[in-house]
């Protein structure tokens, strides 16, 4: 019991009073000197662990963001949308749950903490599970693109995530099956059109990005597993979902998600325990029966 303690404290950073008056400190060069290529280097820095404010104040670390724009200072990074969010089903739109949300990118010896406000999410039950932040920095980092094609099967990837809070770590893979037609399950959620991969991930690996190799940008997004936990059957989202739920998101013509529904953001973070939970456990998704009626679940 001591030491699951010490593993949900080492999960957890507690925030003092002060934690008003984080801002934007500078962000020092973390780029491994390791047998990283380039492309994997300017990853691993472009990535960041997101946590969400609990209702004493501390800090839960949830999921793992990547930045992928940058206007002058202004960073839009992407995660998991159940990183952030719950579907309202009753009334067909996202529910951004009440807290405030920082990012860090995780310094050995030092972790600086940056506001960040929610931008767009995705209705989960369309298979949406995005997410986008925007976070100032005051120092540069690296930004992913987004590619223009969807990973092929066989595609060589990178993923750079923080399974179990254990810090930023490189995994290699590859793509088994670009496009997945049978229906993936979890809950009352039922969508079609997934990427399989062949590669490690854990709990907060969710959200982090699928960098291919060949393309050198993203190309799909992680958000669970098929099977029992340490399944080798990663689940991820292609990029071309993502393309299109960022331009309607941006158009203002995603009707699942309304800016007044994050609008109650920076509250007391009541439901982060819940979110923390259902990350830390992993989402282990099923395989429905293709010749069954999936629309229970939106495609």
């Amino acid at each position: 019991m001591g030491t699951k303690r010490r593993f949900l404290g080492f999960f957890t950073v507690c925030v003092l009073c002060g934690l008003a008056a984080i801002g934007v400190v500078a962000y020092a060069e973390d780029k491994p000197a390791s047998g990283l290529n380039a492309l994997e280097s300017d990853f691993y820095t472009a990535t960041a662990l997101l946590y969400g404010q609990t209702e004493d104040g501390s800090l839960r670390m949830l999921c793992t963001a990547t930045a992928f724009e940058r206007n002058k200072d202004v960073y839009h990074f992407v995660t998991a949308a159940h990183c952030v969010a719950e579907d309202d089903t009753s009334h067909d739109r996202v529910q951004v749950e009440p807290t405030s949300w920082y990012i860090t990118f995780d310094q050995p010896e030092r972790k600086n903490f940056f506001p960040a406000k929610v931008l767009g999410v995705g209705y989960q039950h369309r298979g949406d599970d995005f997410a986008v932040l925007e976070v100032k920095l005051d120092k540069p980092v690296p930004i992913i693109p987004v590619a223009t094609k969807d990973p092929v099967m066989g595609e060589d990837v990178s993923n750079i995530a923080s399974p179990l809070g254990l810090g930023k770590q490189l995994f290699r893979g590859h793509v088994s099956k670009d496009k997945l037609d049978r229906p993936v399950v979890e809950g009352d959620i039922n969508w079609k059109g997934a990427t399989l991969l062949q590669m490690s991930s854990g709990p907060g690996s969710s959200g982090s990005a699928i960098v291919s190799r060949t393309q050198k940008g993203i190309v799909a997004f992680l958000v669970g597993s098929i099977g029992s936990r340490g399944s080798p059957n990663i689940v991820a989202i292609p990029v071309s979902k993502f393309s299109k739920f960022w331009t309607e998101i941006k158009a203002k013509k995603y009707k699942w998600y309304k800016e007044e529904s994050a609008e109650a953001s920076g509250g007391k973070g009541v439901k982060v325990e819940k979110l923390w939970k259902r990350v830390r456990n992993g989402i282990v998704y099923q395989i429905a029966d293709p010749d069954e009626d999936a629309s229970t679940g939106r495609k």
